[in-house]
């Protein structure tokens, strides 16, 4: 079993170095005994600039922006302060099509250009899912009824040869 007894017993030689290192005493009993910090992580990790976001966080407060999305921006995101402050939020319209265009299968753009050509969503779709190009699905018309028949009919000739021998039961030799 391993003996941890001494772990949490800071030696006067341990705070000069935490000392050194820019850690005061305070917090390195705080690091060590409540939040668990294993002592060389205690001592030798610096404590963290504290940084003013007063006059950013003013600016930032005048253009309608919290200061919860403010510092979010900063520690979350990684931004600068005056990025955080200044751009603007975006209104749940826009947040709603950036997170729509982000898992559109079909761009917005080859869909507008079907619907100039009058064709409908799930046609472009399904010619998409058949193989077409994405340009082809959302211009080539689509075919009439006697235009498919005769599609067919042609596609089953090439394939079974005489078109008739299915209609008549027309007999082998």
């Amino acid at each position: 079993m391993n003996d941890m007894s001494h772990y949490f017993y800071i030696t006067p030689d341990e705070y000069n170095q935490a000392q050194k290192n820019g850690v005061d005493p305070e917090n390195l009993n705080r690091r060590v005994r409540l939040l668990g910090w294993k002592k060389d992580k205690a001592i030798n990790t610096p404590l963290r600039k504290i940084t003013d976001h007063k006059y950013w966080a003013d600016v930032a407060e005048k253009n309608g922006i919290t200061y919860y999305t403010f510092t979010s921006r900063i520690n979350v995101y990684g931004w600068s302060e005056e990025r955080a402050a200044t751009e603007p939020l975006q209104d749940f319209g826009s947040m709603r099509e950036a997170g729509t265009d982000a898992i559109r299968k079909i761009p917005r753009i080859v869909l507008m250009l079907a619907e100039q050509n009058k064709l409908k969503y799930h046609t472009v779709r399904m010619r998409i899912k058949k193989g077409w190009g994405l340009y082809e699905a959302a211009t080539v018309p689509v075919a009439t009824h006697s235009e498919a028949g005769k599609i067919g009919k042609q596609k089953t000739i090439d394939l079974y040869g005489d078109w008739n021998r299915f209609s008549f039961g027309a007999k082998r030799a």
